[in-house]
C-alpha cells in the first residue's frame, strides 16, 4: 500500500463543492418550514416601553402571513447560564429577550415569523418601539478613566473595567528589577502605542439556523463550529437534557471564529420553532452579521522594550486595553507573544478590558497573536532601527529557548531555520538597512519581515468506527469541516494506519451523534481529533489482525465496529509550540496613497505536515487575512450613536501576492502521537507587522495603527525618528 500522508491528496468534498452539490444549513430542506426574521435595537444604550413592544407586535402580527411574533414581553423564561459557561468564553450571560433593556445597536428585540422569507422581513421591517435612551460608553479609554458606571459582579449586565488574568494566564509573570535610579530600565528604549481597529470575520457563508421539535426533541441544523459545545449551551438556556437536542452541521462556509460559540439568533430560533410548532428557519444578513455573531475587538497596546548596546533585550512591557460587551466576557489577548517570543530577563504583560455598550467580541483567526503580534514585531523594528541593526540580526539574536512563564523548553522548535530559510528565498541579504532606498519604476519598494508563532493545543476527542459488510471502513466524530480539509487529513490518517485504501476508508463529521470533539478552532483539530482517528485506526488493525482468516460479513464487521477516546496532550516537561518566519515586498505609490503587497515568502514550523497543498492553502489564506487585517479591514461606527457607517473592504484575488510558502517538516511528538501542531491561525499571525515593516523601508514612516489607509501613507513622515 501506498502512504498517502504527506502527499497533496485533493479534497474528499471537493467535488461536491465545485459542482454545487455540497449542502450548507441554509441548503437545509424541511417539510412545513416556516421563516423568521430579526428586528433589531436601533440605540446603543437604554431601553424600549412595554406598550411600544406590544403595539409593533400587534401592528407586525397583523401582515400577510405573520404566524407568530416574539418579544421580550411575550418570550418564555430561559435559563442563565452557568458560570463555567461564561466566565471564559463569550457566551452571553443575559439570555435574549429577557428584558426590556438595550446594550448595544444591533441586540435582538424581536423575531417574526412568517409563512415566506419576504413576509417575515416585511413584517419585522413594520416593528418601531419607543426608545428611552441612557448614557452610552462607545470608548474603551472612558470606561478605564472612570466614564462607565461601576462593576456590579452579581450582575448579569456589568460595567467598567477589569484585568481578566484568569483568562488570558497571565500570573507568575516575571518581575526581575531592572529599574534604574530614574526609574527606569538602563540601555536603548522603544516606548510606543499600536492601534488596532475592530474587525469582522465576513464569512462568504451567512449564519443560518434551522429549528425544528419532535416530540420534545430538538433537532437544530447550524453553521456552528461547536455542535457539542453549541447542545450544551442551548440546554442550558432551554433547561431540557442535552441527549434531546441534535445539533447537525454538515458543511460551514467560513467563519474565523464567528461560527465557535453559539449566538442568541440560535436561541430565538428554537424557541419559535416551539411555539409556532413547526421547523423555522432564520438566515442572518450581510449587514446583521456584524452585531450578531462577534468580531475582533480594537485595541490599544503599549510595547515597551530595553536593549543594551549589544543588542540584547533586557526588559519587555505590554499593556493592552481592549473591549467586550456589559453582557458577555471576552478579552483579545494581545501580550501573551511578548511572554514566549524573545528572551528577556524582566516581563510585565498586563491586559484591561472595558465593557462598552457594543455587541459581544469573541475570538477571530490568530485571537491575541494577530494584534499582538503587529504591536510586537513593529517594536522589535522601531528598536533594530534604533541600534542601527538589521531586523532579522536582532530577532535572532535574542530567541527564546524555552517558555519563558515556566523555564520548561519547546518541544520542538526550528524558528531560527525558518529565518535563515526564509531569508534566503527572499533575497534579504541584498537588502539596505536605510529606508526609502528602493524604488521601481517610480514606485517606493520596501522588504520588511516578521515572526510568527502559534501554540500547539490537544483537546480530548473520539471516534467511532463503523465497519460495512463489503469492507468499507467509516470513521466518525463531532467534528467540523470548515474549508480546510479535515475530513480528507483523517481520511488520509485513517488509511495509513490501518493499511487500507484510501477509496476503503471515509471519515464523516458534523453530528453531534457522533462522539464527541472540541471546537474547530485554536488550531486543534488536527491534533485532537487526530489522535482519536489514530486510535481508532490502530485499534481497528489490531481487531482485524486477531480475527480468523475466515470471519466475513456481519460477523467481521460487528466485530471491527467500536468507539475509542483519546485524551489531552500529554503532561510533559516540553511546551509545543509553532513558529514561522514572514517575508514580504511592497510598493507604495506616494502619489496616490497606495500600498501593493507583490511578493511573500513564508516559513513554517508546525510540525509533520498532513497534506502539503492543504497546509499550503491555510498559510496562503491567513496571509491574505492578515493583509487585510493590516491595509483594508475596519468597521467604522458613529462614534456618538455606535451605528455602523461606510463599508467594509477585504482583500480580492487582484490583492494576492506572488507567494512563496514552505514547511520545516518535522515530527512533533510532544503534543500528540501523529507529530502534528494546527496550522490554521499561524499563517495571519505577524502578517500585519511584516507589511507594516515593508512600509517603514519604502517610506521612512512608521505607522502604528491598523489598518494602514490612504491618508496615512499620504502624510508626512515622522519627525521623531530618522532613519
Amino acid at each position: 500500500m501506498v502512504a498517502s500522508v504527506g502527499l497533496p491528496v485533493n479534497r474528499v468534498e471537493g467535488v461536491d463543492k465545485v459542482t454545487g452539490k455540497a449542502r450548507y444549513s441554509a441548503d437545509t430542506q424541511v417539510a412545513g418550514v416556516a421563516y423568521a426574521a430579526l428586528v433589531q435595537a436601533q440605540i446603543p444604550h437604554g431601553r424600549v416601553t412595554a406598550e411600544s413592544v406590544d403595539a409593533a407586535a400587534a401592528t407586525a402580527s397583523a401582515a400577510p402571513g405573520v404566524l407568530y411574533v416574539l418579544t421580550p414581553t411575550n418570550c418564555p423564561p430561559l435559563q442563565v447560564l452557568p458560570k463555567e459557561l461564561t466566565w471564559d468564553l463569550p457566551l452571553e450571560r443575559r439570555p435574549p429577550l429577557s428584558d426590556l433593556t438595550v446594550q448595544h445597536v444591533g441586540q435582538h428585540m424581536a423575531l417574526v415569523v412568517a409563512d415566506s422569507p419576504e413576509n417575515a422581513v416585511h413584517a419585522a421591517s413594520l416593528m418601531d418601539f419607543d426608545y428611552i435612551a441612557a448614557p452610552a460608553h462607545l470608548d474603551a479609554t472612558e470606561v478605564v478613566s472612570g466614564g462607565g458606571a461601576a462593576d456590579d459582579v452579581d450582575e448579569l449586565i456589568r460595567h467598567g473595567a477589569y484585568r481578566p488574568d484568569h483568562f488570558v494566564k497571565l500570573t507568575d509573570e516575571k518581575l526581575q528589577d531592572f529599574r534604574g535610579p530614574r526609574g527606569e530600565p538602563p540601555g536603548i528604549k522603544v516606548d510606543q502605542t499600536y492601534r488596532t481597529a475592530v474587525n469582522a470575520h465576513y464569512p462568504i457563508e451567512l449564519s443560518a439556523t434551522v429549528a425544528q421539535w419532535d416530540d420534545g426533541h430538538l433537532t437544530v441544523h447550524d453553521c456552528t463550529r461547536w455542535i457539542t459545545g453549541e447542545r450544551r449551551v442551548l440546554a442550558a438556556y432551554l433547561n431540557i437534557p442535552e441527549e434531546r437536542i441534535r445539533v447537525v452541521s454538515p458543511l460551514v462556509g467560513g467563519a474565523f471564529g464567528s461560527k465557535s460559540f453559539l449566538w442568541m439568533h440560535v436561541v430565538l430560533c428554537a424557541v419559535a420553532a416551539r411555539e409556532v410548532g413547526r421547523p423555522v428557519k432564520l438566515v442572518l444578513t450581510r449587514d446583521q452579521m456584524f452585531t450578531s455573531t462577534g468580531h475582533r475587538p480594537r485595541t490599544e497596546q503599549q510595547v515597551a522594550l530595553v536593549a543594551d548596546a549589544a543588542g540584547t533585550i533586557v526588559s519587555t512591557e505590554h499593556h493592552t486595553l481592549t473591549e467586550t460587551s456589559t453582557v458577555a466576557h471576552f478579552c483579545e489577548p494581545a501580550g501573551v507573544s511578548s511572554r514566549i517570543l524573545y528572551q528577556s530577563p524582566r516581563l510585565a504583560v498586563t491586559h484591561t478590558v472595558a465593557r462598552i455598550h457594543a455587541p459581544t467580541p469573541c475570538f477571530m483567526r490568530g485571537p491575541g497573536e494577530a494584534p499582538g503580534l503587529f504591536a510586537l514585531e513593529m517594536a522589535m523594528d522601531e528598536l533594530a532601527y534604533a541600534l542601527g541593526r538589521d531586523p532579522l540580526a536582532l530577532r535572532m539574536d535574542n530567541l527564546a529557548d524555552v517558555d519563558q512563564t515556566d523555564g520548561r523548553p519547546w518541544s520542538s522548535a526550528h524558528l531560527a531555520r525558518c529565518y535563515t530559510t526564509g531569508a534566503r528565498r527572499f533575497g534579504w541579504d541584498r537588502r539596505p538597512l536605510q529606508s526609502r532606498s528602493l524604488q521601481r519604476n517610480g514606485i517606493r519598494v520596501g522588504w520588511g519581515m516578521a515572526t510568527a508563532t502559534y501554540p500547539g493545543r490537544r483537546m480530548p476527542a473520539a471516534c467511532r468506527v463503523e465497519t460495512d459488510a463489503d469492507g468499507h471502513v467509516r470513521f466518525s466524530a463531532a467534528t467540523h469541516e470548515i474549508g480546510t480539509g479535515v475530513r480528507t487529513v483523517m481520511t488520509q490518517l485513517a488509511a495509513d494506519t490501518t493499511g487500507l485504501p484510501l477509496s476503503q476508508v471515509s471519515f464523516e463529521s458534523g453530528d453531534s451523534s457522533f462522539p464527541d470533539a472540541p471546537y474547530s478552532g485554536a488550531s486543534q483539530t488536527s491534533a485532537s481529533v487526530g489522535s482519536a482517528v489514530f486510535a481508532a485506526a490502530q485499534e481497528w488493525r489490531g481487531r482485524a489482525d486477531a480475527l480468523p482468516a475466515t470471519a466475513d460479513g456481519p460477523g467481521r464487521a460487528a466485530a471491527l465496529s467500536f468507539t475509542t477516546a483519546s485524551g489531552p496532550g500529554p503532561d510533559v516537561d516540553t511546551v509545543s509550540r509553532s513558529f514561522g518566519a514572514h517575508f514580504c515586498e511592497v510598493e507604495v505609490d506616494e502619489q496616490i496613497g497606495r500600498a501593493t503587497v507583490t511578493r511573500w515568502v513564508a516559513v513554517m514550523d508546525c510540525g509533520r505536515v498532513l497534506n502539503p497543498k492543504l497546509a499550503t492553502n491555510q498559510v496562503m489564506g491567513g496571509i491574505l487575512f492578515g493583509l487585510g487585517m493590516a491595509l483594508m479591514e475596519q468597521v467604522p461606527h458613529d462614534p456618538h450613536t455606535g451605528r455602523l457607517l461606510g463599508e467594509y473592504y477585504v482583500p480580492t484575488h487582484a490583492d494576492r501576492p506572488a507567494f512563496d510558502i514552505s514547511f520545516v517538516d518535522s515530527s512533533d511528538y510532544g503534543l500528540d502521537p501523529i507529530g502534528v501542531r494546527g496550522i490554521g491561525e499561524i499563517g495571519v499571525c505577524g502578517v500585519a507587522g511584516a507589511i507594516a515593516s515593508a512600509i517603514h523601508h519604502a517610506t521612512g514612516k512608521w505607522l502604528r495603527q491598523l489598518p494602514i489607509t490612504l491618508e496615512a501613507l499620504l502624510g508626512p513622515r515622522d519627525d521623531d525618528r530618522e532613519d
